[in-house]
């Protein structure tokens, strides 16, 4: 399942303890499709079986599409560079 397609709702769970939390850290790579085969049918499982958490993906796919509808244009060469020096003066901070 990608962020285009509907997962498939059996009986629903309204909570699952600990398996939503390890869904939802992983929503995002899922979404993205960064997830490994298996870890991504972990997911798609999940979701196909508790509503909290199928409602969290459904909101999530919306709002990655709005954004990816919404920010086609790209980030001038100067913010890059910027944002770029910035994250290296965080890195160096923090090691």
């Amino acid at each position: 399942m990608s962020a285009d397609e509907e997962p498939t709702v059996s009986p629903v769970v309204e909570h699952c303890g600990s398996e939503c939390d390890e869904a939802l850290d992983r929503l995002f790579a899922f979404l993205d499709s960064e997830l490994v085969p298996s870890d991504a049918e972990q997911v798609r499982a999940h979701l196909a079986d508790c509503r909290p958490c199928l409602e969290e993906f459904d909101v999530e796919a919306v709002v990655k599409k709005v954004v990816r509808r919404s920010c086609q244009e790209a980030a001038p060469a100067e913010l890059r560079v910027r944002i770029h020096e910035q994250l290296m003066v965080l890195r160096v901070h923090t090691d």
